[in-house]
């Protein structure tokens, strides 16, 4: 006599050559199982019978050195199915301690929102890029918290430009990359700031400090910089240094004058979680290394808070997006980083010095 078998969960690495035609029973395995996701940064959770018939699948990936997973792709036969493969991300999300689940979605079908509600995500602010649309990018995203979360609701806006990253972070924390009405007046506000900032390319902090005091001169900032030495210069050639060296002291007198409140004490991460759970925000230069394998110093801005009292994360805006990897900006959006992992990648260049900017209105 024939015995029914329990379907149950299993999850594994994700295989893109084999994985997408293995489920094209469920429906079509186009978009985002179509996308090249680096097998090592994605996952295949599903739910099967013994002897291995699929009868839903959801693709999860979530970039390095962070503290959520995304759903990139889910499958089902049925509604009852899609629901129970939800269930089975956030069961998986909660074993390993995560601050988060998010979910991109590339299609406008009302029975997925449903589901996302009915599941207790909560939809996320639609983004704002200046890209020309040659990547493609899901127009829509969902965050489910599994521990309280506290921080800056704000449409995510990707540089438009390499180098920009600095002038994006403080025009998101000041509210103007969602509050700026036209894509045109955004990038422009975006390119006048990363001018006046700059120390060729990227944005040094004291430089970077006074463009801020006097672009919005009712907040007060405070630059938090371990070092006297000249930084962000170990990434360009030794006769590339010394004009950029002297620019810096140029900063920096400048903040003498004007009276920009400068430390020299190290700002440690616990400070920053500590700042952002009291209103303020955090500029943050950070090497992209352990997150996205290449080590180039770059800006992020920290405003908020989640996690479980194990595992506190700070959560980061981040306007990169590693299209290469097949991240979209749902990725980069609120994201949740551990004290450990902040404190390993906010370490720059040879001395290992720290520049933070403490924003408050």
């Amino acid at each position: 006599m024939a015995q029914c078998s329990t379907p149950y969960t299993k999850i594994q690495n994700f295989d893109p050559e084999h994985h997408p035609a293995q489920l094209r029973h469920l429906g079509p395995t186009s978009g985002p199982w179509e996308r090249g996701i680096a097998a090592a940064n994605a996952q295949l959770l599903t739910i099967q019978s013994a002897g291995a018939t699929v009868f839903g699948a959801a693709m999860l990936s979530a970039r390095s050195a962070t503290a959520y997973v995304k759903i990139s792709g889910i499958l089902a036969r049925d509604a009852q199915t899609y629901k129970k493969l939800v269930h089975a991300v956030l069961d998986y999300a909660r074993e390993k301690d995560l601050a988060c689940v998010k979910w991109e979605s590339w299609t406008d079908e009302p029975w997925l929102d449903e589901l996302a509600e009915h599941t207790g995500f909560r939809p996320l602010p639609t983004p704002r890029c200046t890209t020309d649309g040659s990547a493609p990018s899901p127009p829509f995203g969902y965050v489910h918290w599994l521990h309280p979360a506290r921080y800056l609701r704000t449409a995510h806006y990707q540089q438009s430009e390499n180098f920009t990253c600095a002038a994006v972070a403080a025009l998101a924390a000041h509210g103007e990359t969602s509050g700026i009405e036209t894509m045109d007046r955004l990038r422009t506000a975006e390119l006048l700031l990363w001018r006046q900032a700059t120390n060729f390319m990227a944005c040094e902090p004291l430089g970077l400090g006074l463009a801020i005091a006097e672009r919005w001169p009712a907040s007060s900032v405070q630059v938090s910089l371990d070092t006297d030495k000249p930084v962000i210069v170990d990434y360009y050639p030794e006769v590339e240094r010394s004009w950029r060296g002297i620019l810096q002291a140029e900063s920096r007198r400048r903040a003498e004058a004007t009276g920009l409140p400068v430390t020299s004490t190290r700002m440690e991460i616990s400070q920053i979680h500590e700042a952002v759970n009291q209103g303020d925000q955090v500029l943050l230069l950070v090497s992209l290394q352990q997150m996205l394998g290449y080590d180039v110093p770059h800006w992020i801005l920290c405003h908020g808070t989640a996690g479980s009292a194990e595992h506190p994360v700070i959560l980061i805006e981040d306007s990169w997006v590693d299209v290469s990897s097949a991240e979209s900006w749902v990725d980069a959006t609120c994201l949740p980083i551990t004290f450990q992992e902040l404190d390993a990648m906010s370490c720059l260049e040879e001395d290992g010095y720290r520049a933070a900017l403490i924003l408050t209105e």
